[in-house]
């Protein structure tokens, strides 16, 4: 009866342990939607979907700062929690209402954003012009040393329905950076 027990127990933490970890995988060709900003897009495959900690960290900042003024992350996922690791990288979306920037122009107000999102004040990363998916979008490169890491970054910045909408790639290493920005492919409007 004992060893039973025991048995139970295990089956019920191991499948609980599965779950959660089914949980913090988005899954294969599963597509981000926003009906507000009418998007859709579809992130890479074996990542973890962290937005919910990362949106708690971000109000908990905002609050000791005592502030209101905050990006709106919409997604945020990593490859894992090792952020030394070779092979890590991480996408965020993330959006600001547009009015809250004083630049007349909306390219240089993505370019703002570009920076902002980064957080990074290289003034030579000047955003070049994309179009995808019939959006234009102002898109910065930025290099970040965090110790003896060197990060690569790419923002993706355009205006939608009166917000200003950023995807973040980082990574670390060039190709891991070129897989995350072909993923902007995916992304569709409505």
């Amino acid at each position: 009866m004992k060893l039973t027990s025991i048995a139970l127990l295990l089956l019920t933490v191991s499948g609980w342990a599965m779950a959660q970890v089914k949980q913090g995988r988005l899954a294969s060709g599963t597509s981000y939607s926003n009906a507000t900003l009418g998007f859709r897009y579809t992130p890479p495959n074996q990542m973890h979907d962290k937005t919910e900690r990362s949106r708690a960290e971000i109000q908990s900042r905002a609050a000791a700062l005592h502030t209101g003024k905050m990006f709106d992350l919409l997604l945020a996922m990593s490859s894992g929690p090792d952020d030394t690791a070779p092979d890590w990288h991480s996408l965020t979306i993330e959006s600001y209402p547009r009015s809250a920037v004083s630049d007349r122009e909306d390219f240089k107000a993505e370019g703002k954003m570009n920076a902002w999102v980064a957080h990074s004040r290289d003034a030579s990363a000047l955003p070049r012009p994309v179009d995808i998916s019939g959006q234009s979008f102002a898109v910065s490169v930025f290099g970040m040393q965090e110790g003896t890491i060197r990060k690569g970054a790419s923002v993706w910045t355009t205006v939608r329905k009166g917000k200003l909408l950023s995807f973040a790639f980082v990574a670390n290493s060039p190709e891991q950076l070129k897989r995350l920005t072909e993923t902007m492919k995916s992304l569709q409007f409505f």
